[in-house]
């Protein structure tokens, strides 16, 4: 952004400064004749591993910085079931222990119990209230620690840039 930023300021500098020791411009041509012009940017390729790497370091940070385990923050690579293609999952120790909990109590108790259902809802309940702590945590954590603040800033930026890129039809 930055860059861009720089780039339109250069530019616009740049043509401003040319348009003085111009002689007066001719006609506009037609939308036929005007040149493409296309800035390079970044490769997705490399903005998904540079916002993989900076979400390692943010969480290995807040890790290290809070003071409860239930939040801390692992990252791993796992393939959904029915495919190959590994997809990266973040994920509390609070959540992580929940999923095992809940497939280990499916499998003891049956599938359709209704022990299930009442066990669902109280794990929603939990889990919401459990975010919400996590959350907190993570602000007060960010607010006392300047360079944990600068990686999550800097985190919600790439990722913009990211959905921004997914958002382009594909050539452009």
């Amino acid at each position: 952004m930055r860059i861009a930023c720089l780039f339109a300021l250069w530019f616009g500098l740049a043509t401003s400064a040319a348009a003085q020791d111009a002689p007066p411009a001719a006609e506009p041509r037609s939308g036929a004749d005007v040149e493409e012009l296309i800035v390079p940017g970044r490769a997705p390729a490399n903005l998904r591993l540079e916002i993989q790497r900076l979400e390692t370091a943010v969480y290995d940070r807040f890790n290290a910085l809070n003071g409860n385990d239930d939040f801390d923050i692992h990252c791993f690579e796992r393939a959904p079931t029915g495919s190959n293609i590994p997809l990266r999952t973040c994920a509390p120790n609070f959540v992580i222990e929940a999923e095992a909990r809940a497939a280990r109590n499916m499998l003891k108790d049956g599938r359709g119990s209704n022990a299930n259902n009442f066990n669902r809802a109280e794990l929603n309940l939990s889990m919401e209230q459990k975010s919400r702590e996590l959350t907190e945590e993570m602000q007060r954590v960010a607010r006392e620690d300047e360079q944990l603040l600068r990686d999550l800033a800097r985190l919600a930026e790439l990722r913009q840039l990211q959905l921004g890129d997914a958002e382009q039809p594909p050539g452009r």
